[in-house]
């Protein structure tokens, strides 16, 4: 009887940590460098899975396409959409950065900077949100956003924004993409996106456009 209560603690223990890894491991991002469409349905917030565990994790990189479902009729409470981000620890407890964006008035498409730290929300903080620039369908965009000296960094395009980060741990997770919080849309949402994954070499030149120029075209082409 003992055994058997050991055996089936041991079980319950080890399954939801099985859960992650599987996610982690095998669900979430896909680094061929190559486009991959992500949809959220109508009425819906995200899509699963939403996370993926990563150790030391402190930058990532993507290239991404809006199109025509990101537009939509403006709630009361417009907030802003999470397009890609990632989390040191839990956001709500240590700090997080994400790549948003929102519609206004059904007809502009802004983008900007997002970051919980110390697990303040950025409503509730100073300096920690910002509009970066607005989108349009169609068109590529690149990013990367990046957790170094105590600071979360943003590179979009040529625009370049930062904030303190606080205090956080080595470990995180990866942030899909998300509609709302206090709203959904009335039409499935969707959006084209690469997650990039460098060699070493390309990943120190990669603040160069000149340098990265070529490895990007190849990328993109």
């Amino acid at each position: 009887m003992k055994v058997t209560i050991r055996i089936l603690t041991v079980v319950i223990i080890l399954l939801p940590l099985t859960e992650i890894f599987l996610v982690s491991q095998s669900t979430f991002i896909d680094y061929s460098n190559e486009w991959r469409d992500i949809r959220i349905k109508k009425g819906k917030h995200s899509y699963y899975p939403s996370v993926q565990f990563i150790y030391q994790l402190d930058e990532i990189e993507f290239y991404f396409k809006p199109n025509s479902s990101w537009y939509y009729k403006e709630p009361k409470r417009n907030g802003w959409n999470k397009v890609r981000g990632f989390s040191k620890g839990l956001h709500h407890d240590h700090g997080s950065a994400r790549l948003v964006y929102k519609c206004i008035d059904d007809t502009l498409l802004l983008v900007g900077s997002y970051c919980y730290v110390n697990g303040i929300h950025p409503d509730r903080g100073t300096g920690q949100q910002a509009i970066l620039d607005t989108l349009m369908p169609g068109k590529t965009y690149h990013c990367i956003i990046r957790h170094q000296d105590n600071k979360f960094k943003f590179f979009f395009e040529d625009k370049y924004w930062e904030c303190p980060a606080g205090n956080n741990p080595d470990w995180g997770y990866m942030l899909n993409p998300f509609i709302g919080g206090v709203f959904t849309l009335e039409h499935d949402w969707k959006i084209e996106i690469i997650d990039v994954k460098r060699k070493p070499v390309d990943t120190l030149q990669a603040y160069n456009p000149e340098s990265i120029r070529l490895i990007n075209d190849q990328l993109l082409n």
